[in-house]
């Protein structure tokens, strides 16, 4: 009887699926405007600016997991009597795992989680990606929205421009 199980087993065919696909990318993320409290800010003022790292793992061309790690450099500059100004450097770091979907021609539209370490902050983030060559460099520029709260600050939009290399 246990031959004829073994047997059985070994004879009997599966479906055959192609394996997840792992990639990556690297790319430079500059938020433009930020309304909180009826306010805006520009981050130019001062300066903000995030370098993300992204880990893919494609399930196949239209659905994918993605987790991007991004440390954000804010340098804030405090004006003080005499001229002598005082710059100091603030960084945060994001946790920011999201699911993405292609909607055809490199385009791509997901949404992330995000935790903000060192700030306390979390939130969402929707996001639309467009992918492009450069010779033989997958490049893509990313219009994202991040949506945050926590630390007792309230709730803040904004819009930030993403452009990066995939690998």
């Amino acid at each position: 009887m246990a031959s004829l199980l073994l047997l059985l087993a070994v004879s009997t065919t599966t479906e055959t699926q192609a394996q997840n696909t792992v990639g990556g990318h690297f790319g430079v993320v500059q938020p433009i405007i930020t309304i909180f409290d009826g306010d805006v800010n520009d981050h130019f003022d001062p300066y903000t600016i995030g370098f993300p790292l992204g880990i893919t793992v494609r399930k196949n061309e239209k659905f994918a997991f993605d987790a991007e790690f991004v440390p954000f450099i804010t340098r804030n500059k405090t004006e003080v009597a005499g001229g002598d100004d005082i710059i100091s450097d603030n960084v945060t770091f994001l946790v920011h795992p999201g699911l993405l979907w292609g909607i055809g021609e490199k385009l791509t539209f997901g949404t992330r989680l995000a935790y903000e370490i060192g700030g306390g902050r979390y939130g969402f983030t929707p996001i639309l990606n467009k992918g492009f060559m450069i010779g033989d460099t997958n490049v893509f520029a990313e219009l994202v929205v991040p949506v945050r709260m926590g630390s007792d600050v309230g709730l803040a939009v904004s819009g930030a421009i993403h452009f990066g290399v995939g690998f």
